[in-house]
Parts: C-alpha cells; structure tokens; sequence
C-alpha cells in the first residue's frame, strides 16, 4: 500500500497503488476536477490532505472511492464516510474544517452542512467553485 505523501501533492487517486493522477492546489477544486475526470473508474484510493463534509459527499456521489487517507478530517466528514460504508485513516480528526486564517468554519462545510439534498449540494458546490473561477479571472 503507498503511503500518502502530502510533501509531494495535497490530492492523490491511486489505482491498484499506482498513482493515476496528483494535485498540489488547495480547496475543493483538485477533488472535483479528479472525480470528474475519473469518473469512469471504480475501487479507487484517494489521498487527500483535508477532508471536511464538503468532500466526503463528493467523494460518495462519485461512486469511484473505495478508501480515503488524509491528515485531518472533520467530525461530520468521518461520519458521513463511515454511513457510506468508505474506508477513512485520518491522522487528525477536528470539529469542522475551517479557513485558511482559522477565522471560520470553510464555505464547503458550511454548504455540505446546510444543503440536506445531493442534487442541491452538488449545484451549491459547483456554482461556489465556479464563482471562485469567475473570480480569479477578474483579478
């Protein structure tokens, strides 16, 4: 089994332990894009450096994850993988994910936490990332 290398990627799919595809952006942008990309696959492993609710319900919608390994994942992301019946080894496991300066619980969360339907959530969650491309293109 490869350990993950959060030194080398923040985002990993494995297949039969060889690395398909890795990633060293942040946020869940390099998840999306994965799981679109493969989703044609199955009984893939997914490193991945953090893991909040946001993510564990792309990775469920997927269908293509079998496992997932992480450095921390949030209480609510642990237990949504655990009802799914998907494998998590996370070093550290916190209340929510927050943002980068700690200020407050991330916007993912916060729409996985908020937005009960999956339909519902999977829109949210692409018009927030799209918003964010929107964004970085009027810089």
């Amino acid at each position: 089994m490869m350990k993950p290398d959060f030194k080398r990627y923040s985002l990993a799919l494995l297949e039969a332990d060889i690395l398909i595809h890795s990633s060293l952006d942040s946020g869940l942008r390099p998840l999306w894009d994965a799981l679109e990309k493969y989703s044609s696959k199955s009984d893939l492993i997914l490193h991945d450096k953090v893991v909040g609710l946001a993510a564990a319900r792309l990775i469920d919608r997927s269908g293509i994850i079998d496992e997932v390994y992480t450095s921390v994942a949030s209480l609510p992301a642990r237990q949504f993988l655990k009802d799914c019946g998907i494998r998590l080894t996370a070093i550290q496991v916190v209340p929510n994910i927050l943002t980068n300066d700690k200020s407050s619980v991330c916007p993912g969360e916060i729409i996985a936490i908020n937005t009960s339907g999956t339909d519902a959530f999977y829109r949210e969650i692409k018009a927030m990332l799209d918003s964010r491309v929107m964004s970085k293109r009027l810089e």
